[in-house]
């Protein structure tokens, strides 16, 4: 089993989106532009933002290369939907960034989404995607079969930061 920690290092194979054939069910959480928590919101009666863990923790090698800073603020959550697990996401920020907006190490409960998408310096990189092999062990939802995710790197206020985002089966009962 894999936990989130080694999200990074799985044999997951990361490519542009826009290179690749999706899942038709997928395609629109997958290649979507705007805030996944306004799109989800829109679909269900009852959302909830389930705050896992936030901690201090030495960025993967891809996120010290890029951002040339050892540490970060690893942020995981699970998005629910009327009682279904339908995305859990993982957002990593570079100790820079959270000396610019420290609002973001204090999000709590409210979803990243909703405070990133306000900014109009919101600029979101590359959208890439990738099949996590089953097996994946996601703490509150537990082991899972294959699944599909998407990550970019934004930048607010010209502050860099990850979201990855995991689609959960219950995001195709929406």
């Amino acid at each position: 089993m894999h936990s989130t920690d080694s999200l990074f290092q799985l044999n997951a194979l990361w490519q542009n989106a826009i290179q690749l054939e999706l899942p038709a069910a997928l395609e629109p959480w997958l290649l979507g532009q705007g805030s996944l928590t306004a799109q989800l919101k829109k679909r269900c009666q009852d959302f909830r933002l389930e705050l896992v863990t936030e901690h201090w923790q030495t960025l993967p090698d891809f996120l010290q290369q890029q951002w040339q800073q050892p540490q970060g603020l690893k942020r995981d959550v699970v998005l629910w939907c009327d009682g279904k697990a339908c995305v859990y996401a993982q957002s990593w920020f570079p100790e820079s960034t959270l000396e610019q907006m420290e609002a973001l190490a204090r999000l709590g409960s409210q979803p990243l989404g909703e405070y990133i998408f306000q900014h109009a310096s919101l600029e979101r990189g590359v959208i890439e995607v990738a099949v996590l092999d089953a097996g994946l062990l996601l703490p509150v939802v537990g082991p899972q079969q294959e699944l599909w995710a998407r990550r970019s790197i934004f930048s607010v206020q010209q502050q860099p930061l990850l979201v990855q985002e995991i689609f959960l089966p219950g995001v195709l009962e929406l």
